[in-house]
C-alpha cells in the first residue's frame, strides 16, 4: 500500500475523533438523535481544524445504514466510500475550480434524481467562498428550498466573502484553533501508534507552531520523523522550524523586565546567531507577555494552557514588573511584528526594538506631567519625576513642599492681594482654581533666653536662613539673563515673593505661566540653582507659584472660574502641553 501522510491517514472518521471542536460535534449529534435536520450546513474557521472532515463525517452519519445516526460503524461500505471520496451519493466540489455559473446550473439540475445507496444526496462544496456572484445567485432559490433528499455542506476560510443571502439559508458552524495542550496530545497518540519516541516538549513546540491547525502540526510532526527518524527531541525540533524554547523566551523577557539592556543584546544575539526566526521570536515573546499579563489578574484562566515549564517562568517574572508595565511592552511587541514583515534589516529593527522596551522605565508619560502639577497645589513645584510603571505596586506620590520654620516673634506680613493658583484637572477641560487663603499664623513672643545653637557634626551641613533675599534674585535675574538672552524678558518679569529657610518662593504673573517650563527644563534649571548657590553662599530649593492679583469684595467668598473647555485640537496646541510633550518626548493617548 502507498505511504499515506499523516494528515490523510489519522483523518478523523467519527464526531468522537474530531479534536478541540465538542461545541459543533455535540450540536450535530443531538440535531441527529432529535431529527432536526437542516438543508444547509456551513463550516468556518481557519486551515486545517477540521471544516472538510466534520462534513464528511455529518455525511456518513445521515446516510449509514440504518441512519440517520451517531453512532454509526465506520467500517462499514458506504462510510467507506464517503472516506475515500468514490461515492456516488456524497459529491465534493471545490469551489476555487468550479466557480462559474455553468457548474452551479449543472449542479441544479442535478439535484433532482434521487440518490443512489444512501438516504440523502449531500453536495459539499470545499471553499465557497471562491464562487461567482452569478454563481451565487443561480444556487439561491435550489439552497433555501432543495429537494427532500439534499443536502447542503459548504466550508469556508473567509466567511466575510459570501453573501448575506447565502449565510440567512445556511446553520452556521464556527471552528476554533485547536489549542495546544490538545494537539500536543494528539501528536502523542499519533507517535505511540507509529512506535516513534518523542519528548514532551518537542510536541509542544510542534502545537505551537501549527498555530492551532491540527493539520499543520501532523505535517510538521511527519517532516521532523523524516529527517531525524523514530527519537524526536525539542532541539531538533527548534533548530529545524527556527523556534526558540521556553526557557530562552523566559530569559529573553526577564532581561527585558530588569531593565537589563546588555543582556537583553547578548540574549538576542546569540538567538539570531542560532538562525531563529524573528518573527516567530517575536510572536514568542509576545505570547509570554500576554500569559503575564493573564496571569497577574486570572492565573487560574491559564491552568489548561500552560506546561510546568511556562507556569514555572511566569512565576519568577510576574515579582519583577507590574502589570501596567506588562502592557506596554505587549502593545509595542504588537507593533513590532507587523512592522519586521515588511522590514529590510530586520535584525537592526528587532535590536532597537529590544533597546526600547528595555529602557521603558525612563520614559516619562505626559500624564506624569499633569499629575504632578494636579498634585501640588498651591505651591506646586516645577520638579517632574515620572513614577516607573516598571515597579509592582507603584503610584504616583506628590512631592511634598519643605515645612517652614517656626515664625519669628515679629510675623512677616502675608501678601492679601495675592493667591497662589492650583491646576485643577476635569476631563477634556483645564482651569485654575482659587483656594481659600490661609489664616494669618499667631504671634508668639520670641523667648527670653535662647538656647545655643549645637555644633553640627562633621558631614553635616548646616541650612542657614537666607539675608537679603530680594537682592540675591535680583543678581539670579541679572545672571540669568545674560546667560539666556532668549528668556530675558521671561526671567525678568518674575519677582521675589518670600523666603523660608532656605526655600525662595518667586512670583510669575499668570500671563506668563506656560513658560513655567521653558524656566525649570533640564537647561534651565541647573543654572538657575548654579546661579542661587552662588549668591546665596548655600544651596537654595527654588519655587515657582502662578499669581491671580484679583482680590474679592468685601463679605464675598472667593470661587473659581468656570472650567475653560477645550477642544482636543485646542489641547494639544496649548504651549505648555506642546513643550511637555517636545521635552519628554510624549504623546497624547486620549
Amino acid at each position: 500500500m502507498a505511504y499515506q501522510v499523516f494528515a490523510r491517514k489519522y483523518r478523523p472518521q467519527t464526531f468522537a475523533e474530531v479534536v478541540g471542536q465538542d461545541h459543533i460535534t455535540k450540536t450535530l449529534e443531538n440535531a441527529i438523535k432529535l431529527g432536526r435536520l437542516a438543508q444547509a450546513y456551513l463550516f468556518v474557521g481557519p486551515r486545517g481544524t477540521g471544516k472538510t472532515s466534520t462534513a464528511r463525517i455529518l455525511a456518513k452519519a445521515l446516510n449509514c445504514s440504518d441512519g440517520p445516526k451517531v453512532d454509526f460503524n465506520a467500517d462499514e461500505e458506504i462510510c467507506q466510500e464517503i472516506a475515500e471520496g468514490r461515492c456516488l451519493d456524497v459529491l465534493e466540489i471545490d469551489g476555487a475550480s468550479n466557480n462559474g455559473v455553468e457548474q452551479v446550473r449543472d449542479l441544479r439540475d442535478n439535484v433532482r434524481y434521487t440518490p443512489v445507496k444512501g438516504r440523502y444526496k449531500i453536495y459539499i462544496i470545499d471553499e465557497v467562498h471562491m464562487l461567482s456572484v452569478a454563481a451565487f445567485n443561480a444556487l439561491l432559490k435550489t439552497l433555501e428550498e432543495p429537494p427532500a433528499h439534499v443536502k447542503f455542506v459548504f466550508a469556508t476560510t473567509e466567511v466575510h466573502k459570501l453573501p448575506a443571502t447565502i449565510l440567512s439559508r445556511c446553520q452556521r458552524f464556527d471552528l476554533r484553533r485547536i489549542p495546544d495542550a490538545l494537539i500536543a496530545a494528539h501528536l502523542g497518540k499519533i507517535c505511540q501508534l507509529e512506535g516513534v519516541e518523542a519528548e514532551p516538549l518537542a510536541l509542544t513546540a510542534i502545537a505551537r507552531y501549527a498555530e492551532g491547525g491540527l493539520r499543520d502540526a501532523e505535517s510538521a510532526l511527519d517532516q521532523v520523523i523524516s529527517f531525524y527518524g523514530t527519537r524526536v527531541t525539542e532541539a531538533e525540533v527548534l533548530g529545524m522550524f527556527g523556534l526558540t524554547g521556553v526557557t530562552p523566551v523566559a530569559a529573553l523577557a526577564r532581561a527585558i523586565a530588569h531593565a537589563d539592556t546588555a543582556a537583553v543584546l547578548t540574549q538576542s544575539r546569540e538567538l539570531v546567531n542560532a538562525g531563529k526566526d524573528l518573527g516567530k521570536l517575536s510572536q514568542d515573546l509576545l505570547r509570554f507577555f500576554r500569559n503575564l499579563v493573564i496571569y497577574q489578574i486570572a492565573p487560574q484562566t491559564l491552568a489548561s494552557e500552560l506546561s510546568p515549564e511556562e507556569e514555572a517562568a511566569l512565576k519568577d517574572t510576574a515579582p519583577l514588573i507590574s502589570r501596567v508595565g506588562a502592557l506596554t511592552i505587549l502593545e509595542d511587541l504588537s507593533q513590532l511584528e507587523a512592522r519586521l514583515r515588511y522590514a529590510l534589516a530586520k535584525d537592526v529593527l528587532f535590536e532597537v526594538a529590544l533597546i526600547q522596551l528595555s529602557q521603558l522605565k525612563e520614559r516619562v508619560s505626559l500624564e506624569g506631567i499633569l499629575q504632578r502639577l494636579a498634585s501640588g497645589g498651591g505651591n506646586a513645584e516645577m520638579t517632574i519625576s515620572a513614577p516607573s510603571a516598571f515597579a509592582p505596586g507603584s503610584a504616583p506620590a506628590p512631592r511634598s513642599t519643605p515645612a517652614a520654620p517656626a515664625p519669628a516673634a515679629t510675623p512677616a506680613p502675608a501678601p492679601v492681594s495675592t493667591r497662589a493658583a492650583e491646576v485643577v484637572l476635569e476631563p477634556n477641560s483645564v482651569r485654575y482654581a482659587t483656594p481659600t487663603p490661609a489664616p494669618a499664623p499667631k504671634v508668639t513672643p520670641a523667648p527670653v533666653a535662647a538656647a545655643p545653637a549645637p555644633t553640627p557634626a562633621p558631614g553635616v551641613t548646616v541650612i542657614k536662613s537666607i539675608e537679603n533675599p530680594a537682592e540675591i534674585w535680583a543678581k539670579v535675574v541679572e545672571g540669568f539673563a545674560k546667560e539666556r538672552p532668549m528668556e530675558k524678558a521671561t526671567i525678568e518679569a518674575t519677582r521675589f515673593l518670600s523666603c523660608r529657610g532656605n526655600t525662595m518662593e518667586v512670583s510669575l504673573p499668570p500671563a506668563l505661566k506656560n513658560k513655567l517650563l521653558y524656566l525649570t527644563n533640564p537647561k534651565n534649571q541647573p543654572l538657575l540653582d548654579s546661579l542661587l548657590q552662588q549668591a546665596a553662599g548655600q544651596p537654595v530649593k527654588l519655587v515657582f507659584l502662578a499669581i491671580e492679583t484679583k482680590e474679592p469684595e468685601l463679605g464675598q467668598a472667593p470661587s473659581g472660574p468656570e472650567p475653560v473647555r477645550m477642544s482636543q485640537e485646542e489641547f494639544e496646541n496649548d504651549p505648555l502641553i506642546r513643550e511637555a510633550m517636545q521635552l519628554f518626548q510624549a504623546k497624547v493617548a486620549a
